[in-house]
C-alpha cells in the first residue's frame, strides 16, 4: 500500500505534525524488509483515503471514540451543534439521537456482516445550522495496528448540507433518467435549498420546480423532499 502510485508519498505524511486535530493511534513503525507495508503506513493510507471524500468520514470504535478523521468531519464537530465529541465519546445533542447513535455503531462494528443497519442513515437535528446533519454509519476495517488485539471500527458519514456539497448531476442523469433540468433541481435540494429558493437560482416559477419535484418523485421512487435527499446521498456522493 506505501508504495502504491495514487498515493502520494509515505515521508511527506511522516512530516506533518501529529497535532493538527486529527484523531491519530500511536504505533510503532517496524521497519520491514520486504516491501510490505508497516502499521504506520496503513495509517497513512487509511487518513489520506478519508481526506478524500467529499463529506464528513471518521473511522469509530465501540463507545463512539474517533480513531481517524478527516479535516471535514473536525470541521463539523467543531460546531458543537447536533453532534459533537465528548469525553465519553461521540453524543448528539439530544439523547435519543445519542442512543440511536451508539446502537448503530454497535451493529455495524459487531456485525458488519449484515451491512449498513437498517436505521442509517438517520438526521440529526442542530440548533444553528439551516438544514439538519445527515448521519450515515456503515461496517469498517478492523485494523490489528492500533492494539495488540484486533479493533473493530464502523465507518462513520456526515453530510453537513451549510458546508456544501459537490453533487454530480451526470451520475443522478444516468442513474434515475433524470432530464439536466431535473439533476439541476435535485442538486440544488441536495444541497440544502428549498423548493422556493432552488426556483429562484434556476429562474423557474416555483410551480415549475415543483412540477420538475413530481417527475424527480416518480423516477427515484421517493416521495418527499428529505426521503429523496437521503437517497441521493447514498448514491451520488
Amino acid at each position: 500500500m506505501a508504495n502504491s502510485p495514487n498515493l502520494p508519498a509515505s515521508d511527506e505524511f511522516r512530516d506533518r505534525k501529529e497535532d493538527e486535530g486529527r484523531f491519530a493511534a500511536k504505533v510503532p513503525g517496524t521497519p520491514v524488509s520486504d516491501g510490505a507495508a508497516t502499521p504506520r503506513d496503513v495509517l497513512v493510507a487509511l487518513t489520506y483515503g478519508l481526506d478524500l471524500a467529499r463529506h464528513g468520514a471518521m473511522l469509530v470504535a465501540d463507545g463512539g471514540r474517533p480513531q481517524l478523521s478527516n479535516q471535514m468531519a473536525l470541521d463539523i464537530l467543531k460546531k458543537n451543534d447536533g453532534i459533537f465529541l465528548a469525553q465519553t465519546g461521540l453524543i448528539a445533542e439530544r439523547a435519543a439521537d445519542t442512543r440511536l447513535l451508539h446502537r448503530l455503531l454497535k451493529a455495524a462494528i459487531f456485525s458488519p456482516e449484515s451491512g449498513e443497519p437498517q436505521e442509517s442513515p438517520f438526521t440529526v437535528e442542530r440548533k444553528s445550522a439551516r438544514s439538519a446533519l445527515i448521519v450515515r454509519v456503515i461496517p469498517g476495517p478492523g485494523l490489528e495496528c492500533w492494539q495488540d488485539a484486533e479493533q473493530r471500527t464502523a465507518l462513520l458519514k456526515l453530510y453537513d448540507q451549510d458546508l456544501g456539497l459537490v453533487v454530480d448531476e451526470r451520475a443522478l442523469t444516468s442513474l434515475y433518467g433524470l432530464t439536466r433540468s431535473e439533476a439541476t433541481l435535485t442538486r440544488k435540494l441536495i444541497q440544502g435549498k428549498s423548493i422556493e429558493e432552488a426556483a429562484a437560482e434556476l429562474f423557474v416559477s416555483a410551480h415549475t420546480a415543483r412540477t420538475h419535484l413530481k417527475r424527480i418523485f416518480m423516477k427515484t421512487d421517493t416521495h418527499r423532499q428529505p426521503e429523496l435527499v437521503v437517497r441521493m446521498l447514498l448514491t451520488v456522493l
